[in-house]
C-alpha cells in the first residue's frame, strides 16, 4: 500500500474524530425525541377526539335505540298509547333515528310471524310506531303482511276441520291461503295441499266447473294459474288448463240454429213429499201444480242427455235502434238444441208454510244459493238438495256443457207475498209482522247471489191475478206495484210471464206493459211456439209445464223430452184419492 503524508496530515486524531461523533449523536437524539413528543401529542389529541367522538355518538345511538324499546315495550299491551317527548323526537331526528326505529319495528314483525307474538301485540305495536308520522308507510307495509298471514294462519285452522270433514276442496284453498311470509304454518300448508289435490283430482276439476259453469274462463285459469304458482305444474293441473281452452272453443265455435225452441217452467218444488201428502189443504194443488226433486233431477237428465242446453231468454230478443224488438239470430255449439227454462211463482208463500215447500232461500258462507226450512217441531233445516237452484247448480257444475254461457234459468216473481220467502212488500198480509228493511236487505243478498249463478228474472205480475178479467186501472196499477217493489229488489227485466198463462197480447193493457220495458211476453202451451206480437210490440213465447198433471196425462206428448213414467218420484202416490 502506497502512504501520502499529505493525506495523512489532513484527518484528525481518532481522539477528536470520537468527540464529534459523539456530539453529532447527541444532537440527533435531541431532535428524535423532540419529534417523538410532538408525535405523541398530535396522536393524544387524536385518540381522544375520536372517543369524545365515539362516545358522544354512542350516546346518541343509546338514546334512539333506548327510546325506540321503550315504545316497543309500552305498546304490546295497549291499543292506543300517547307518545312521550323523547318517542316524538324521534319523528323529529328521523335521518339519525330511522334504522334503529326500523330495527324494532323488524323484531316485533319477525317474532309474529315466528309465532313468538300474538296478532293484537302486533297490531298494537304497529299502531304505536304509526304515530311517529315519519314511520307510518313502513307500518302500513308491515300491517299488510302481517294480516295477510293472519288471514292464512285463520285459513289453515278452517282448512284442517275442512279436512276432517271431507270438505277436501274447501280445505286445498284454505292451505293455499297460506303465505309464504308465514313461517310457521307456509311449509306444512304447501305439503298438505299437495297431498289433497293429488287425492281429490275430481274434486279439483268440480271446483273449476265452477268457473266455467258460469262462463268465467278467466277465472278458471286463474284458479288453476294460483295452484300452479305456489305448488308448480303437474300434467293434472296442465291438462286442466287445455280442458278449459277446449270448453272456450265449444262455448265460442257456434253455428245458426234453426230448429224449434224449446221453454219448459215448473213452479218451486215439493221439498217435502211426506208433509205435501199428509196435508189435506194443500195436497191436490202442489201435486198438480208442482214436481219433486227427485222428479226434477230425473227430467234435468234426460233433457241433458237428448243434447239439450240452457239458454237466457233474453238473448231471444234483439232492440232496434226505434225501440222496437225482434226474434234474435240463435247461435249454439254444434249438436246442442236449445232449452229456456222459467220457474213460477218464486214466493215462498207464507200462507203455504208447513205444507211441503221450502220456507225460504239463503245464501251460504261460500255465496251459494240453498234453502231453509223451519219445521214445526222446531227442526231446522238448510240443504243444497231440495229445490231447483242448488240442485241446477250442481248439475252444470258436473256437466258444464248443459249451459250457454253461464245461462240457468228466469225466476218469475210476483210481490204481493215478497220475494224468495221475504216479506218485503209494503203490505203485510194478514198475521204477519215482519221488519221489512231487514227482510229487503235479505231478499237483496238472494238476489244477487242467483244473479252471480246465472239466474235471470222476469215479471208474473204483483198480484198474480188473471189478467184478462181485470180492469185496465188494476193492470196499470199492479204494473207499477211490481216495479216499484219488486225491481228494486231483482233489477229491471224485459219479461213478463203471464199467470196462469192468460195473456193479452194486445191493446191498452199490452201498450202499458210494452211503454213500461217488457219486450218478451210468455203464456203456456205444450208445442213450441215463439211469434211476434199481433200489434209488433215484442215477442210472444209458450212455455210447457213441468208438474204433476203434466206427469199425471201427458206422457205421450213429452215422450221426445222424457217418459213421465221413468222420472216418477215414487213418493207421489199413483193414484188420486183426493
Amino acid at each position: 500500500m502506497n502512504y501520502s503524508p499529505e493525506l495523512n496530515n489532513s484527518l484528525p486524531d481518532v481522539q477528536t474524530a470520537r468527540q464529534k461523533y459523539k456530539k453529532g449523536l447527541f444532537s440527533d437524539k435531541s431532535l428524535i425525541i423532540k419529534w417523538v413528543c410532538f408525535l405523541s401529542a398530535i396522536f393524544l389529541l387524536l385518540i381522544l377526539s375520536t372517543v369524545g367522538l365515539f362516545v358522544s355518538c354512542g350516546n346518541s345511538v343509546y338514546a334512539y335505540n333506548n327510546t325506540a324499546k321503550r315504545l316497543y315495550n309500552r305498546s304490546l299491551d295497549k291499543e292506543e298509547i300517547t307518545l312521550t317527548k323523547k318517542e316524538s323526537k324521534l319523528n323529529d331526528e328521523w335521518k339519525k333515528a330511522e334504522k334503529y326505529v326500523v330495527k324494532i319495528i323488524d323484531k316485533g314483525v319477525d317474532s309474529y310471524l315466528n309465532g313468538k307474538l300474538e296478532y293484537n301485540k302486533t297490531s298494537n305495536m304497529l299502531n304505536a310506531f304509526s304515530k311517529l308520522s315519519r314511520a307510518q308507510e313502513y307500518c302500513a307495509t308491515k300491517k299488510e303482511t302481517v294480516d295477510e298471514v293472519e288471514r292464512g294462519r285463520e285459513f289453515f285452522a278452517k282448512a284442517k276441520d275442512q279436512k276432517i270433514q271431507g270438505d277436501y276442496i274447501s280445505a286445498i284453498e284454505g292451505y293455499l291461503a297460506v303465505p309464504k311470509a308465514d313461517k310457521v304454518n307456509y311449509a306444512e300448508a304447501n305439503k298438505k295441499a299437495k297431498e289433497l289435490i293429488k287425492s281429490n283430482r275430481d274434486g279439483v276439476s268440480y271446483a273449476i266447473n265452477g268457473y266455467l259453469s258460469r262462463y268465467d274462463i278467466q277465472g278458471a285459469k286463474d284458479y288453476v294459474n294460483g295452484y300452479i304458482d305456489k305448488l308448480g305444474e303437474t300434467d293434472f293441473l296442465k291438462s286442466e288448463l287445455d280442458r278449459i281452452d277446449e270448453y272456450e272453443k265449444f262455448q265460442t265455435d257456434t253455428v245458426l240454429y234453426k230448429g224449434d225452441i224449446e221453454h219448459v217452467f215448473t213452479h218451486c218444488l215439493i221439498a217435502y213429499p211426506e208433509l205435501c201428502y199428509s196435508s189435506p189443504s194443500m195436497t191436490a194443488s202442489l201435486d198438480e201444480d208442482c214436481i219433486t226433486p227427485y222428479e226434477f233431477t230425473k227430467i234435468f237428465e234426460e233433457l241433458y242427455n237428448k243434447g239439450y242446453i240452457l239458454i237466457d231468454i233474453n238473448i231471444l230478443a234483439k232492440e232496434k235502434e226505434d225501440g222496437s224488438v225482434e226474434i234474435a239470430d240463435l247461435y249454439l255449439p254444434k249438436g246442442k238444441k236449445p232449452l229456456v227454462f222459467s220457474i213460477d211463482d218464486v214466493t215462498y208463500d207464507s200462507r203455504k208454510m208447513h205444507t211441503g215447500m221450502v220456507d225460504k232461500l239463503i245464501v251460504d258462507e261460500n255465496g251459494m244459493v240453498c234453502t231453509y226450512t223451519l219445521h214445526d217441531d222446531g227442526t231446522e233445516v238448510i240443504s243444497y238438495e231440495n229445490e231447483i237452484f242448488p240442485i241446477i247448480n250442481d248439475f252444470v257444475r258436473k256437466h258444464p256443457d248443459f249451459t250457454f254461457r253461464g245461462a240457468r234459468g228466469t225466476l218469475c216473481n210476483t210481490g204481493f207475498d215478497g220475494v224468495f220467502g221475504y216479506r218485503t212488500q209494503s203490505e203485510p198480509l194478514e198475521g204477519e209482522n215482519v221488519n221489512r228493511d231487514a227482510e229487503i236487505e235479505a231478499a237483496l243478498k238472494v238476489a244477487a247471489a242467483l244473479k252471480e249463478e246465472g239466474w235471470s228474472f222476469a215479471s208474473h205480475s204483483y198480484g198474480h191475478a188473471n189478467m184478462p178479467q181485470c180492469s185496465f186501472d188494476y193492470i196499470k196499477e199492479d204494473t207499477d206495484s211490481w216495479i216499484e217493489e219488486v225491481t228494486a229488489i231483482i233489477g229491471e227485466t224485459k219479461v213478463m210471464v203471464w199467470p196462469y198463462g192468460a195473456h193479452i197480447r194486445q191493446g191498452e193493457a199490452h201498450d202499458y206493459l210494452y211503454d213500461s220495458g217488457f219486450r218478451i211476453f210468455c203464456g203456456v202451451g205444450v208445442p213450441a211456439f215463439i211469434a211476434y206480437e199481433p200489434d209488433n210490440k215484442g215477442i210472444y213465447m209458450d212455455r210447457k209445464s213441468l208438474d204433476g198433471y203434466a206427469l199425471r196425462n201427458r206422457r205421450e206428448k213429452y215422450m221426445y223430452l222424457f217418459d213421465t213414467e221413468a222420472v216418477w218420484d215414487p213418493l207421489r202416490p199413483k193414484e188420486v184419492t183426493w
